[in-house]
Parts: C-alpha cells; sequence; structure tokens
C-alpha cells in the first residue's frame, strides 16, 4: 500500500509547511511525528484503510482519508470545532 495518501494529506491540510518523520514503515502500517501548528505529534497509518491515528491514548484522533488525502469526515480537523 501506497504512502501517497498520507503525504498528500500533510501537504494539503496545513497552512505551514507539512514535515512527516518516520519511526518504522512496514507494508500495513507507517508511525512517526506529524508537524501540526509548529508541534511534532505522533501518528499511525493504517495504509490498507487509509485511517491516520493522532496522538495517543485518550487525546488519539481518528481521520480516514480517501486515495487523494481528502479527509472524509469534511475540511482538516484543525478548523473543527472542539
Amino acid at each position: 500500500m501506497s504512502l501517497k495518501p498520507l503525504v498528500m494529506w500533510a501537504r494539503d491540510q496545513y497552512p505551514e509547511p507539512y514535515k512527516l518523520r518516520y519511526t518504522q514503515r512496514t507494508p500495513t502500517h507507517a508511525r512517526g511525528f506529524v508537524l501540526i501548528q509548529g508541534q511534532w505529534v505522533p501518528f499511525v497509518y493504517d495504509r490498507e484503510h487509509r485511517i491516520i491515528t493522532l496522538g495517543e491514548g485518550d487525546d488519539a484522533r481518528e481521520i480516514r482519508i480517501n486515495a487523494w488525502g481528502w479527509e472524509e469526515d469534511g475540511g482538516p480537523f484543525f478548523l473543527k470545532p472542539s
């Protein structure tokens, strides 16, 4: 499975230059950190289902993306009210 949707998501979702740092890549998952609003946030990307899990524990948030890296839940999560 490709990492292209993840890269496109990171590139298109944030007003600052995107940065991804991988710590592990397997055929089914990728792990690492993404720079969001000046902070490094851990992520796990399920390559088969195109689900990004941002953060850890109770603060984790799942984002489902399509093949072009667009969030299927409608818009960048940082613009949604908490």
